[in-house]
């Protein structure tokens, strides 16, 4: 019961904060009904928190779409032409010969399994 009322109450302050930034009277008129009728009846505010719930789940969703977007083409896609266009043939992807195993003659010692990351 009481984390229901802090959620409201987080809401309440929320929509008070966005009516003073954008100066939008309505929103100050819907989060003042919003903390009235939670006060009024538990049943109501067990029902504001379960559409505030689907809200967040629906906002998560897109926000992860967006972010997750927006790292990789700010960062990963320029680094990736970067590495493509300055980087040596590491992964051998384009080696003339027919295999790509590479002989190596190496005889382990204590000091190659003490640290193996």
């Amino acid at each position: 019961m009481k984390k229901n009322s802090n959620t409201v109450l987080v809401i309440v302050v929320g929509l008070s904060l966005l009516s003073f930034f954008l100066d939008i009277k309505i929103i100050n008129t819907v989060a003042l009904a919003i903390g009235v009728f939670s006060i009024l009846s538990s049943k109501i505010e067990k029902l504001i928190v379960h559409i505030w719930g689907g809200i967040a789940l629906i906002l998560g969703w897109i926000n992860t779409k967006i972010i997750l977007s927006l790292v990789f083409f700010i960062f990963l896609t320029p680094f990736a032409l970067l590495a493509k266009i300055f980087s040596k043939n590491d992964l051998q992807l384009k080696n003339p010969k027919k295999t790509t195993f590479v002989i190596r003659n190496h005889e382990y010692t204590k000091k190659d399994l003490e640290n193996i990351w």
